[in-house]
């Protein structure tokens, strides 16, 4: 409280206290992602789990999004325990990053057969343990934007403000974690993780603290709920906004989990002088990801979407995502390929930001949660598991790189669609308030 005392005194202006811890849990809960998340396909990739195995791995672990979301959303916004549910998910993910530390490591020469892997403990639990982490961030993750927009009110388009927080403890994690792996793999035959999910538990542990100092308040649910719910669900222009967002989550996976893939596969094909310092490699490109992808976009989302409209941006990103995979199909050297990731902020900030404010402009009074649920189980319940089976199933049989030229012919196809049922959504709403939501 006397912190923000004192920067209320140093601004010349009243600080939003539950705001600027908004801030800080996006720090810490993002900046917890990044020793696990984007090495999870290259973690089993350690263990011998083949790229079809991990696709089918990831594709199990995207269930909470898929049933948890749409679910947790109405349960909150029906009994308002948002709050409850949000200290919740953080210290079950805080527990299974516990748990990935004390894991018994495991490395293999070679990929151990499919149905080998799948009869083993180690891979159980293994499993069970990155599925609560997930359920731990789906709750969280759910709670927290569905609180942000609450906070934010007539101010969603500020979203992104809020949002570039995350990127930024992302950023400062990744590179932190990627160097601190690298060093204390030296000498061994295969990379220690443990130092990273170590700065990830520490980061959970702040995130549980400053969470529990948002204040959060909830407006009750109205006897029109039901109704305003089926209205919105029929709605055309929610049918083709919940198309795009399927897509969006649909290729966002394959930079999620297979660039770090990637980065590896060609390093070990064409520049093994590389090797000792992959994970800090893989690391920066998380970090080139966040602080020149994603932050400048956070910042400028808002006047982006203003001036092209919510559909229109995923549009624009799909046309991106077609040529951020053409370029990594064709670069064979991994620090080349980080300058690809500058695309970053096209291909997430933008839509993602685009997405939870034009959720919050569709939902009925009180179904905020509800309607956040139901777009996070499209994007992620949805659209990241088939990116997960079909990106592992493709790059197993044909490899990473054939894999990206694929994505990218995909992509531009998935734009054609998305714009013209956008054009069709622009005839059928013709009143210049309904264009300038769905343009």
């Amino acid at each position: 409280m006397k912190v923000v005392e004192k920067l209320n005194m140093l601004c010349g202006r009243e600080i939003n206290r539950d705001l600027l811890f908004m801030k800080m849990n996006y720090f810490f809960a993002w900046g917890a992602y990044a020793p696990v998340i984007p090495f999870c396909a290259t973690i089993g990739k350690q263990r011998g789990y083949s790229a079809l195995a991990m696709g089918i791995t990831l594709t199990g672990l995207q269930i909470p999004s898929l049933v948890v979301r749409p679910l947790l959303g109405s349960v909150t916004d029906a009994y308002q325990c948002r709050k409850l549910m949000f200290l919740i998910g953080e210290v079950l993910s805080a527990l299974a990053v516990l748990g990935l530390i004390f894991l018994p490591g495991a490395t293999v020469a070679e990929s151990i057969a499919d149905e080998i892997v799948f009869n083993t403990l180690l891979y159980w639990v293994f499993f069970f343990l990155l599925f609560f982490l997930y359920l731990g961030c789906v709750m969280r993750s759910l709670m927290e934007d569905t609180i942000c927009v609450s906070l934010l009110g007539d101010n969603v388009h500020n979203y992104g403000q809020q949002r570039v927080w995350g990127a930024i403890g992302y950023g400062i994690i990744s590179i932190v974690s990627g160097v601190v792996v690298d060093w204390f793999s030296i000498g061994q035959a295969h990379d220690d993780f443990r130092p990273g999910f170590v700065i990830a538990f520490i980061c959970v542990a702040f995130d549980v603290y400053v969470s529990a100092k948002i204040k959060v308040e909830q407006v009750k649910k109205t006897e029109t709920f039901s109704g305003n719910m089926k209205t919105v669900l029929t709605d055309f222009r929610v049918i083709v906004f919940l198309i795009a967002t399927i897509s969006f989550g649909f290729f966002y996976t394959f930079v999620l989990y297979f660039v770090i893939w990637y980065l590896e596969d060609i390093t070990n094909l064409h520049h093994p002088e590389y090797e000792p310092h992959i994970k800090t490699i893989q690391g920066l490109s998380q970090t080139i990801q966040c602080f020149l992808g994603e932050v400048p976009f956070y910042f400028v989302s808002s006047y982006i979407i203003k001036k092209v409209g919510h559909m229109n941006v995923f549009s624009l990103t799909f046309v991106a995502y077609a040529i951020r995979f053409a370029l990594y199909s064709i670069i064979e050297n991994p620090v080349v390929a980080l300058s690809v990731e500058i695309f970053h902020g096209i291909t997430f900030a933008l839509p993602y930001s685009a997405g939870v404010a034009y959720a919050a402009k569709l939902a009925p009074v009180a179904a905020e949660g509800t309607m956040q649920g139901l777009v996070g189980m499209t994007m992620k319940g949805i659209g990241i598991p088939m990116g997960n089976f079909v990106g592992g199933y493709i790059i197993k049989n044909l490899g990473i790189v054939d894999a990206f030229r694929i994505f990218s012919i995909g992509s531009l196809m998935v734009c054609i669609v998305v714009s013209t049922m956008n054009l069709i959504v622009k005839r059928m709403y013709k009143t210049e308030n309904n264009v300038v939501q769905t343009s």
